[in-house]
């Protein structure tokens, strides 16, 4: 078999996953494309081409932003470099513009007039914390003298009247979407509902990370390690999971680990199913589980402290030293176990799970 080398792309693969990305080297895009395909040579040369048409000037924007994909890239999550990919594409119009001449005042008279009408609040808010970031870095470096960004930026708040982006879902609707969805869409539900995790951690997580009564994972985003004591809808939704053999826990009807793209057309055809039935709300999504969960141990007396240990947000975490099997303190376990998420009389609890 011959073997062909590919010059000017990298590869990551995803330690949870598997799945494996390749990336354009020079500019930092992705090659959608499957690997070693027709297609993906015909990408590949369309990158070339537009990367040289487009070679960035010297103390730009875009040049920056070179600079950044080949340091800092790596250690971004996959989701992450998705979302930058998408804010440097939205600020292409502007990637010969020196750095020195884009001050405060250009870069937030830019989001309120240009960005937030074109592509609206949350994404124009973002682009300016992207651009903070490319400041920072640029000035670590000796290509600006000050990031114009450091001090703190008011967000765009968004209209009173505007639906809330990852809503949190009444009890109501937790029970009725636990009660209709099959099991293959209840378990990776229950896990983020129960768990808090994002959607690119809920449907990652291994069977071996259920163990002692606990789910006990790394968080993709920010790399912080939690154990979250299983809650009975979690213990239930394990209980009746697809039949797989596989080593993720949250799998397909056919016993398939979920891409992403499978689990938004499944999850969005189910959802809408009850949506017009009038039965839920709309805008529920699986990251709205994560601020259900939240309001849910707020609303149970949990403070800031508490709430960030079982969310995994580092900034409290740390303070923690966590270890990889660290668990909760006591009081925080009794709340998650206890939770009353939606709103249905507790029956007695079944045997506490410890591992499958």
């Amino acid at each position: 078999m011959t073997i062909v080398r590919v010059k000017g792309i990298k590869r990551y693969t995803h330690p949870k996953t598997g799945i494996s990305y390749t990336y354009h080297r020079a500019s930092g895009r992705r090659i959608s494309a499957e690997f070693g395909t027709p297609e993906f040579f015909e990408e590949l040369a369309a990158i070339e081409k537009a990367h040289k048409v487009a070679a960035p000037t010297p103390g730009t924007l875009g040049l920056i932003i070179d600079e950044y994909r080949q340091v800092e890239w790596e250690a971004l999550a996959p989701a992450t470099q998705k979302t930058y990919e998408r804010v440097f594409d939205i600020l292409r119009p502007i990637h010969d513009m020196p750095l020195a001449k884009m001050d405060r005042s250009f870069i937030l008279s830019m989001r309120d007039r240009k960005l937030r009408t074109k592509y609206g609040v949350w994404t124009a808010n973002y682009c300016v914390t992207v651009l903070s970031i490319i400041f920072g870095f640029a000035r670590d470096r000796g290509v600006i003298d000050s990031n114009p960004l450091a001090e703190q930026v008011r967000k765009i708040k968004r209209p009173r009247a505007a639906e809330t982006a990852n809503r949190p879902w009444t009890e109501d609707e937790c029970r009725v979407v636990l009660e209709r969805a099959p099991p293959h869409i209840r378990l990776p539900l229950a896990v983020a509902m129960c768990a808090g995790l994002r959607k690119g951690d809920f449907l990652s997580v291994k069977l071996d990370a259920i163990r002692d009564g606990h789910i006990v994972v790394r968080t993709s985003k920010r790399g912080v390690p939690i154990a979250v004591p299983i809650h009975q809808i979690l213990a239930d939704a394990i209980a009746q999971r697809p039949a797989s053999a596989s080593d993720i826990l949250c799998v397909s009807s056919r016993g398939q680990p979920w891409t992403a793209m499978g689990w938004n057309a499944s999850w969005g055809t189910f959802r809408r199913s009850l949506e017009a039935e009038g039965v839920i709300g709309r805008g529920l999504t699986g990251h709205g589980l994560r601020h259900t969960l939240g309001t849910r141990l707020r609303e149970a007396g949990a403070d800031d402290r508490t709430i960030a240990d079982i969310l995994g947000q580092r900034s409290t975490a740390m303070a923690r030293h966590y270890s990889e099997n660290a668990k909760l303190p006591d009081q925080a376990k009794a709340l998650v176990t206890g939770l009353n998420m939606t709103g249905k009389r507790k029956a007695a609890p079944n045997s506490q799970v410890s591992t499958l």
